[in-house]
């Protein structure tokens, strides 16, 4: 735990690291590095940033040029590292974009879901594939460019240019100047000025039908009748042609709705809506700076305006940053849209959050409300208790993050103080054992579930009490009724299909899974080394296999050679081997 501030941070804009030991927990940056950091010291610090002090070891920092080089170095540093208490994407997946290839010769349109830098334009990000799928069709029924993967055009046409969906570049149907002014449409169709393209291709209708060039005519006619059809299906809700996306909030439990009204020359053309979670629970201003950097800060358009529903720390940076305008309306017609864009996201949430119990974090919710949490149990460890008479007892320990299992946090323990049967007593001493391995600086679960009931409950309450004086919330369910034993001694039936219980019996028969998968290994290998090690033409698979298809070395003694022989891998021959070695 760090309890003083470094001196040797420096008075320059940057970007610092709170970390313990290798591990990157909070990435943040800052105008003054030293006042920034000394600011976790004082007192009055948040719930957030007092966690961050006690799980870090120590500080380090990267010094920038200006405080816009360090919002850009922590954004890609988040994305790269993505530390456990900064705000992240619910999902964390990768969005979906539109690029526009504008260095090629023929410039291609087409969906991706990875930004590169190489000159590229992109929009987005769009939360649906179906949506980008939808514009992307839209885009080349109007505007017939070239489909074709390659950055090099093929040397004939295809398929595409006979049923009219491309005007075909490739067999110099078009010039690249026209073709290159047919990519510029799209960019302006994706910026939304629908009502500049319509001039543009009604001109060039008359110009070409001037002409005598009826074919090209014909194409743009197509294109402007197509235009007009989208713009007659959006609404008007703005009287001027400022370009805007107005953003509305909602927040619970960790968990924040965003939602973008897409405004295009006074119509409404778009909503979008993203989901992100923190680890602690973080301020809507928290959620909206950290949407504004990871939506504008790399796409190639960025609207005259975004209109919020509250004002956010570096307002006046962001604008320098991404070149528009953050306004905060107090009245008229944008505080409407911005209140209609609030219950948006309110309705958005309260749907992510009462869909149907499968969904993890709607099951966490309803866990910590039912035992009375303190936090959300983003992590519960599972324990249970394997042997067969007392002989090759082992434990295990599974852990879900999130409702989802982290195979490669679970561990198993060979019980080595008790002998016979005393399964409560081998619970105090696994979950002792764990314990001792968590006070080295790994993560504390919010919930430990026991497999089983009172008395192993009070074991494990028991063993923790003489480690660490109890500050895990610690419960057991009992396999007969699906009975919770809370440590207060009260007894908690849930329902059979709440969505609660089936998470527990989820992590409860994981748990008894592992140990009894590392149970019956610990057998084998014990059996694998009794009279079958003495065989020479044995080896350890066929063993394997033996131990495995009689299930004890009793039932191996017992059986005959017409059964030996039916073991895979074991002949007529080597069935009569074994039988006579062990008989």
């Amino acid at each position: 735990m760090l309890t003083e501030c470094p001196r040797d941070i420096p008075n320059l804009p940057g970007v610092y690291h709170f970390r313990n030991e290798g591990e990157i927990l909070y990435i943040g940056k800052a105008n003054s590095l030293r006042k920034r950091v000394m600011s976790y010291f004082l007192k009055k610090n948040t719930i957030k940033e007092k966690r961050i002090l006690e799980q870090s070891t120590s500080i380090d920092y990267t010094v920038t040029e200006s405080e816009i080089e360090a919002l850009i170095l922590e954004e890609n540093e988040i994305k790269e590292h993505l530390p456990k208490y900064n705000i992240r994407s619910k999902d964390d997946k990768r969005y979906p974009y539109i690029k526009i290839t504008v260095g090629e010769e023929y410039p291609r349109v087409f969906y991706t879901r990875k930004i590169v830098n190489d000159g590229s334009l992109y929009f987005g990000p769009y939360t649906n594939v179906r949506a980008v799928k939808r514009a992307l069709k839209t885009i080349r029924d109007i505007f017939l460019i070239r489909t074709c993967k390659n950055e090099k055009i093929p040397e004939k046409a295809c398929l595409e240019y006979y049923i009219k969906k491309c005007i075909a570049p490739c067999i110099g149907n078009v010039t690249k100047e026209e073709y290159g002014e047919f990519i510029e449409e799209v960019i302006d169709f994706l910026k939304g000025r629908s009502q500049r393209i319509e001039k543009i291709i009604e001109d060039k209708m008359w110009s070409a039908s001037k002409n005598l060039d009826f074919e090209m005519a014909a194409i743009y006619r197509n294109q402007l009748m197509s235009l007009r059809d989208i713009r007659k299906k959006q609404r008007m809700v703005l009287g001027d042609k400022k370009s805007r996306d107005i953003i509305g909030i909602e927040q619970r439990h960790g968990i924040a709705c965003i939602v973008v009204f897409q405004v295009r020359e006074g119509k409404m053309i778009y909503k979008e809506r993203y989901f992100f979670q923190s680890k602690e629970e973080s301020t809507r201003r928290e959620f909206l700076h950290h949407f504004l950097r990871g939506r504008y800060g790399k796409i190639s358009f960025v609207p005259e305006e975004i209109v919020l529903p509250y004002c956010i720390d570096n307002r006046n940076l962001l604008e320098k940053w991404l070149k528009t305008e953050i306004h905060i309306p107090k009245k008229g017609d944008l505080k409407q849209l911005n209140i209609m864009a609030n219950k948006n996201a309110e309705l958005e949430l309260d749907r992510e959050l009462s869909k149907p119990p499968k969904r993890t974090e709607y099951s966490l919710l309803v866990l910590q409300e039912i035992l009375a949490l303190e936090r959300l149990p983003t992590r519960i460890e599972g324990f249970d208790i394997s042997n067969i008479s007392g002989t090759d007892s082992v434990g295990s320990c599974v852990v879900f993050i999130n409702g989802i299992p982290a195979k490669s946090e679970y561990r198993k323990f060979k019980i080595k103080g008790i002998k016979g049967i005393n399964d409560p007593a081998m619970i105090g001493e696994v979950v002792t054992r764990r314990i001792k391995r968590l006070l080295n600086g790994k993560d504390f679960p919010d919930l430990i579930l026991i497999d089983g009931g009172k008395p192993q409950l009070n074991a494990a309450i028991n063993a923790m009490k003489r480690l660490i004086g109890l500050q895990i919330s610690t419960i057991a369910l009992a396999k007969r009724l699906e009975e919770i034993y809370l440590p207060t001694g009260k007894i908690i039936s849930l329902p059979k299909d709440s969505p609660a219980l089936k998470l527990l019996m989820r992590i409860r028969n994981e748990s008894h899974r592992f140990a009894l998968d590392y149970h019956r290994r610990r057998r084998r290998r014990r059996l694998s080394l009794s009279e079958l090690d003495e065989i020479n033409q044995i080896g350890y698979k066929r063993k394997i296999a033996l131990i495995q298809h009689f299930g004890s070395s009793a039932r191996l003694l017992s059986a005959s050679k017409e059964e030996i022989q039916e073991v895979k891998g074991i002949g007529k021959q080597l069935a009569e081997i074994i039988y006579t070695a062990l008989h």
